[in-house]
């Protein structure tokens, strides 16, 4: 699947308010709050309240993921906005920080971390709910084509995804037809 939809800012939104309504909710938000902020569901499906939270139990900057929680043999670092910290400290209220241990996300049938397929198919459904052909991995295209219309340089996405290529990063970026446009009435003035 190419995930080559586009995604507007106003259908984030709605796909956000629709998952209010879902079982499961706030687990469901959350790893779209993940996806959305460039993880694989491989990093946030595996990820423990020690991966989110230092000693203090304060949410940290980066997040820091082995290879056993990252695609291949590396390891992962995502950077966390204060927004997602926010989103965050808002899901773990409640959770017993003294076990750091804990997956963030757990099947209530299973008390176990959500299967790669389980993630697939929940994300599968909620963009099929608006006619949209896209997987848990949308999330990092949305980010990366933001990112680099924003003008952000495209090694600095690079990074911030964990790509080992830039001719990676460059396959996400999805072409916004009115930037586009713009740049090229912008060129005779």
């Amino acid at each position: 699947m190419m995930n080559r939809a586009i995604i507007d800012d106003k259908k984030v939104k709605a796909i956000f308010k629709y998952i209010e309504t879902m079982p499961n909710h706030r687990q469901i938000r959350m790893m779209f709050m993940f996806s959305f902020n460039g993880m694989r569901s491989i990093n946030f499906r595996n990820l423990q309240i020690k991966d989110v939270v230092d000693d203090f139990n304060n949410v940290k900057d980066i997040i820091e993921l082995n290879n056993d929680k990252n695609k291949g043999k590396n390891k992962a670092k995502y950077y966390v906005s204060d927004d997602l910290k926010k989103e965050i400290q808002d899901y773990i209220k409640g959770y017993d920080l003294t076990n750091k241990e804990k997956y963030l996300f757990i099947s209530p049938k299973t008390g176990k971390p959500y299967s790669r397929t389980y993630i697939s198919t929940i994300f599968s459904n909620v963009y099929n709910t608006f006619g949209l052909d896209c997987s848990s991995h949308y999330g990092r295209r949305y980010m990366i084509t933001n990112l680099l219309t924003k003008g952000v340089d495209i090694t600095s996405v690079k990074t911030l995804v964990n790509h080992k290529n830039i001719s990676t990063t460059s396959l996400y970026y999805n072409e916004n037809e009115n930037l586009l446009k713009s740049i090229v009435n912008g060129l005779n003035k």
